[in-house]
């Protein structure tokens, strides 16, 4: 919606409306941590997450909370930094976020001897800090306007229905992501502590490893819906290819770098020498989503272009459909295939629902084209 209001020149109301997002942000987070804190232990509970891990499990779990309003505010300034064309900024940001997180994980696991709450607090102060940035530097960007905007929000029914007709679809998808999340690890705990073990070293290897691509989805969201405000429609497709030429660069190179230190990876989660069977686990799966990263680059691109399109409800459709087929496949090679079952699914819903929105782009891409010979 900023990308959208910058393309058409509408300075003031810009900044009004990363004003009010950034302020309803920090109010879902707020809510959402107490929903959270109060519900984890009946989580833990329908999960069937073994006894003796419960207590790390729900001292992480608290722990974390405290970053969901940080993550929240940290995201969405970071998506009006690149909706105001400072896109390399926001790239910076990520990159110093990923790298601190993982720095101090290191330094509150290893050195600190901190165990599972370090990994929470490494999360939190990383974010905490680069979300202070951000702030910072969107306060810095206020200034420099002609006509600064007021800091108090304007909470009125229609701004608010503006924003959450874009929100609430990402809004419920991170819930049925999140839902599908906790019901995939539900199916790993009967497996075994290894299993366990070796389950959450992999996603988190996984999520930090999409942080990136992520963000060149985000920046083909921002730029294409300027251009698409602009009706510039051909420069769409031009964005869309070298944000696709930059995302395989980084995977090639990720890809290697993580099957090369494979072994390195896993020992910051477990002892991979102690732990045998959850490493065999986490490197199969590792290997495994070097193919799963290839196709989320234009699945995560094509959500992009989507989403700069307002097309909220195919976007939905795409996800929600991913996520019931990732679920259904994992049920039914349970039994064939016990923990191979899991990337099995994971890759073959991939493949499939990536196949489906590249035509779904094409077909809309095609259309703006001609409404540009046109006109």
């Amino acid at each position: 919606m900023v990308s959208r209001l910058l393309g058409a020149g509408k300075n003031k109301e810009k900044a009004a409306m990363a004003r009010d997002t950034l302020f309803l942000s920090a109010i879902s987070g707020l809510v959402l941590v107490v929903i959270a804190w109060i519900s984890l232990p009946a989580l833990y509970k329908a999960v069937s997450l073994p006894e003796n891990m419960v207590g790390d499990a729900l001292l992480y779990g608290r722990a974390y909370l405290f970053a969901l309003p940080i993550i929240y505010i940290y995201d969405v300034g970071r998506a009006i930094l690149i909706s105001n064309e400072r896109a390399k900024i926001s790239f910076y940001l990520l990159a110093t976020s990923s790298i601190l997180n993982l720095l101090l994980n290191l330094l509150f696991i290893l050195v600190l001897q901190l165990g599972i709450l370090g990994s929470a607090l490494g999360t939190v102060l990383a974010q905490g800090i680069t979300m202070l940035v951000t702030l910072y530097l969107l306060a810095k960007m206020d200034r420099q306007e002609e006509e600064p905007v007021s800091l108090k929000p304007d909470l009125s029914w229609t701004k608010i229905k503006s924003i959450l007709h874009i929100a609430l679809p990402t809004i419920f998808q991170q819930f049925a992501i999140t839902f599908g999340a906790t019901l995939v690890q539900a199916w790993v705990n009967p497996f075994g502590q290894e299993a366990i073990l070796g389950y959450v070293a992999i996603v988190k290897v996984m999520n930090l490893a999409r942080i990136v691509l992520v963000g060149f989805a985000q920046t083909l969201t921002l730029m294409t819906a300027q251009l698409l405000a602009a009706k510039t429609y051909s420069a769409v497709k031009a964005v869309y290819r070298y944000c696709s030429n930059v995302s395989l660069i980084y995977w090639l190179v990720s890809s290697a770098l993580s099957v090369i230190f494979c072994q390195l990876l896993a020992g910051m989660f477990f002892d991979p020498g102690q732990n045998q069977a959850a490493y065999s686990f986490f490197r199969v799966y590792l290997y495994a989503f070097v193919g799963i990263q290839l196709f989320s680059i234009f699945k995560f691109l094509n959500e992009g272009l989507l989403r700069s399109m307002v097309l909220m409800k195919e976007y939905l459709y795409y996800n929600l459909g991913e996520l019931a087929l990732k679920l259904a496949a994992t049920w039914l090679l349970l039994t064939p295939l016990q923990t191979n079952a899991f990337w099995g699914a994971e890759l073959g819903a991939r493949i499939i629902c990536v196949l489906g929105s590249t035509i779904l782009v094409i077909k809309e891409m095609q259309a703006l084209e001609a409404i540009e010979r046109a006109g």
